[in-house]
């Protein structure tokens, strides 16, 4: 299994924070970043291929990682044209990376080491993340249910069996090629603004996506100052949980 991670994005909504770095290389309360936190909890659980795209501050990102995971096989994939693209582009560039079972995350995911586990572990092998306790967001990501998979994905979800969803996946190699020829289509078109859960959807009756509950687990993204300042706390508190 390879892991694919977004990274292509500026970040511009932490403002001043993201000026001279990428978002994913953002410290937390301990001073790991959020993409050193992602991919020591996803190595220790025997992930050691890796593609990141990136767009700006990739040498950043590079050298970050060169200090600390020498030993893994990671691939980047620069995304010259992050300014007008969304990471729907991004996945189109990495596809040639992309032959195997497919663990995807966006770049700004903070979350805990069971949580890899339960997915890594799961005998569901086409999966996304909902979650059924959370009131849904305004602007993020949800996800329509329908008999125990995920019919639709979208910003703009409400109604029943509808859920709060995490973009993090986990898809078999020939499940994660039907969304790559998808995504190649969207982009042949020009169509390369829009969320690449577009073309997903398009798909989804083919690859029958179930879906596992974290309700019980910590993920969260940071979008926002304040997001960062939440998730701080939020993580500080459940890592010392964890380990007294």
């Amino acid at each position: 299994m390879k892991v694919l991670i977004l990274n292509s994005g500026a970040g511009s909504r932490l403002k001043e924070i993201t000026n001279d770095k990428p978002k994913c290389l953002v410290k937390l309360y301990n001073g790991e970043t959020i993409l050193e936190r992602q991919i020591r909890l996803l190595s220790k659980h025997g992930l050691k291929k890796f593609i990141i795209t990136t767009g700006p501050f990739e040498e950043k990102i590079r050298e970050t990682l060169k200090n600390n995971f020498d030993d893994l096989d990671i691939t980047y994939v620069k995304n010259e044209r992050y300014k007008e693209t969304n990471y729907i582009y991004s996945m189109h560039l990495a596809g040639p990376h992309l032959n195997d079972d497919i663990l995807l995350l966006h770049g700004d995911l903070v979350f805990d080491e069971a949580l890899i586990e339960k997915i890594s572990s799961s005998e569901v092998k086409n999966v996304g993340l909902i979650n059924k306790t959370l009131p849904l967001p305004e602007k993020d990501f949800k996800a329509l249910v329908v008999d125990d998979r995920i019919a639709r994905i979208s910003v703009n979800l409400t109604g029943d069996g509808v859920f709060a969803f995490m973009p993090l996946y986990k898809l078999e190699r020939d499940k994660f090629a039907l969304w790559l020829k998808e995504i190649d289509i969207f982009v042949k078109q020009g169509n390369v603004s829009v969320y690449a859960e577009e073309a997903l959807n398009l798909i989804l009756q083919d690859v029958h996506l179930g879906y596992l509950d974290y309700s019980c687990h910590y993920c969260k993204e940071i979008d926002t100052p304040q997001d960062l300042l939440e998730v701080d706390e939020e993580i500080r508190r459940y890592d010392e949980n964890e380990t007294s």
